[in-house]
């Protein structure tokens, strides 16, 4: 059943439209330097991600496991994680724990050295459900299972609303992750609707180490449940995936809410090396990408190689066209808020 539905949503976010309505990123407008005098094959692109030196500020962001299909992606995504020397997260590894056997679905990026392993666990599955919550042992079973640095806490209460086998339980979650932070390494991540002012200044009291923000903009599982619910004939839940397509906060305002604060990654919509070089002017330490990377990732490794090189390239010109030669600088660049994001951060941040 898990297999299927991880499976079903891979299926769905490549052939689908199931982004946002509107894209924040679009409302941040670096400007440019007619002058900038750099030398283009002289900017710095490393950084220090959380202890480890990468040379990139990317992250193929968690998407996938428990499938053949997933095995197949998981190992293309992580042999570009080795290329780049850049992080890798996993998708949820809720399917690891129930079902052992599923487990060299995601270890199969052991096959590479990738600088910084990420294991994935959902925020409902801490906590009382229909099913007994996970201990510690499961945990550590997890974070063995592919040698992580550290372990994502992804927060899916949207989507778990919205789908027909969702868990409807979140009282008490905080106090579980803060109780978990005090023994593993944890990152607390959304998964397309973002974190608050309130959530960011919760998890920061609970001792997470950084938040990536995963906010709307990019991929809605609420528009991925409404498909499956659409498939399947619930009304219901479909209208509801109507109504909640476009919920959140924009990842945008995430960062700016956390930056300066704790270390933040910046996903959610995040499409090119532009994209990219918006999240890190507004503070973010790196960039998730999940499905500009997704796409043709089961196909071959080499579609990936080409993704990555593109974002990358494009992350450089960003920095060269602004006088940027430093990560460090990029944070400090000149740019515009415009449109409905200036809303948000009129409204809202400010």
């Amino acid at each position: 059943m898990i297999a299927n539905r991880k499976e079903e949503h891979i299926r769905i976010a490549e052939k689908n439209e199931v982004n946002a309505s509107h894209n924040y990123w679009d409302d941040i407008v670096m400007v440019h330097r007619s002058i900038p005098e750099v030398d283009y094959n002289s900017i710095e692109t490393n950084m220090d991600f959380l202890g480890t030196v990468i040379d990139y500020p990317i992250l193929i962001s968690s998407m996938t496991g428990g499938t053949e299909l997933a095995r197949k992606i998981n190992r293309n995504l992580a042999r570009a994680a080795e290329k780049f020397n850049i992080p890798m997260g996993l998708g949820s590894m809720r399917a690891a724990v129930e079902h052992r056997e599923l487990g060299d679905t995601y270890s199969v990026i052991n096959d590479f050295k990738i600088p910084v392993k990420l294991a994935n666990i959902g925020a409902p599955q801490l906590i009382e459900q229909d099913k007994k919550p996970l201990t510690e042992k499961d945990l550590d079973y997890l974070i063995d299972l592919i040698g992580a640095k550290f372990l994502i806490i992804h927060f899916n209460f949207l989507q778990e609303m919205i789908q027909p086998e969702g868990d409807r339980n979140a009282k008490g979650v905080l106090k579980r992750v803060s109780e978990i932070a005090e023994s593993y390494p944890v990152i607390a991540k959304e998964t397309g609707a973002g974190f608050s002012r309130d959530d960011i200044n919760d998890l920061i009291d609970s001792g997470v180490k950084a938040i990536d923000v995963g906010g709307l903009g990019g991929t809605s599982f609420a528009a991925i449940e409404y498909y499956r619910a659409e498939k399947t004939g619930d009304m219901e839940k479909t209208r509801a995936g109507t109504t909640f397509w476009n919920w959140g906060v924009p990842s945008p305002v995430s960062i700016i809410l956390a930056s300066g604060r704790i270390p933040v990654i910046g996903s959610g919509g995040l499409r090119n090396g532009l994209d990219l070089f918006k999240a890190i002017s507004l503070g973010a330490m790196a960039g998730g990408f999940a499905r500009t990377l997704l796409e043709g990732a089961d196909d071959s490794y080499e579609t990936v190689e080409m993704n990555i090189r593109t974002i990358i390239r494009e992350f450089k010109i960003g920095m060269m066209l602004t006088g940027t030669r430093t990560m460090g600088e990029a944070r400090t660049r000149s740019r515009i808020i415009k449109g409905e994001l200036k809303d948000w951060t009129d409204g809202y941040v400010g």
